[in-house]
């Protein structure tokens, strides 16, 4: 899988947690620096997948378009279409369950994850 992280210091703190919570069900996690060469990479087979938050339109246009004509899905989360929230790109087999474990990690926000209280105690 490859993904990219953002210059913000607490954008790239809710990456960090993403991705590490991603590692232990993926293979290898890449680091290609250009979201258009990793969606290129995901077009020619050389990783599974790609996401990433906060890359803008010139950065997926090119890629995005590569990677869909070689047969890869690219979107947003939650049915929205890609955008600078997040690009998701993968082969269709794949694609819903890295959405779907994406989701579940909250990756378009910017702060730490709200601290939940603790069920109460019987």
């Amino acid at each position: 899988m490859a993904t990219g992280f953002g210059y913000a210091a607490e954008r790239r703190a809710v990456q960090g947690e993403v991705v590490g919570a991603l590692l232990p069900q993926v293979r290898d996690i890449r680091r290609g620096g250009s979201c258009a060469v990793d969606l290129c990479s995901v077009a020619a087979g050389r990783v599974d997948a790609y996401y990433e938050r906060g890359v803008n339109y010139w950065d997926y246009a090119a890629g995005g378009l590569i990677a869909r004509e070689a047969g890869a899905l690219l979107a947003g989360l939650a049915g929205r279409p890609v955008s600078p929230r997040m690009a998701v790109a993968a082969e269709p087999g794949l694609f819903g369950q890295l959405h779907d474990a994406l989701l579940a990690l909250d990756p378009q926000r910017d702060g730490p994850a709200p601290r939940r209280a603790p069920p109460p105690v019987s």
